[in-house]
């Protein structure tokens, strides 16, 4: 079982979750190696009840939200064109300095950047 906030996930396949500054994108296994794993990015769109459930308040810039933590997403296909290899580190999966989880299929837009 993939730990996701993704509705509608297939169950088949095995997911990655790149880690951004703050963010943090799904992707798919297409292809492995030894050392490597091509990744094939996971579209995601906006879950409707998600945006009707969100707490926003005012502070920061122009507002806080303070259940961002609890968002949760669609599953909109896979990008077989999108592709990155990951790589087999001492600290784990990456591609460059981006840091990749296997095992979980994550999508988290930062509101409160």
């Amino acid at each position: 079982m993939t730990d996701t906030n993704i509705k509608n996930l297939p169950e088949t396949g095995n997911y990655f979750t790149e880690l951004g500054y703050s963010q943090s994108y799904p992707w798919i296994e297409v292809k492995r190696t030894a050392k490597t794993v091509t990744l094939a990015k996971v579209n995601v769109k906006a879950d409707p009840e998600w945006k009707e459930k969100m707490d926003w308040y005012a502070g920061g810039f122009a507002g806080h939200l303070a259940n961002q933590g609890e968002q949760t997403w669609l599953f909109d296909g896979i990008d077989h064109k999108h592709t990155k290899i990951v790589r087999a580190t001492k600290r784990g999966w990456t591609h460059g300095q981006t840091r990749f989880i296997e095992g979980r299929a994550n999508e988290f837009y930062d509101y409160n950047f």
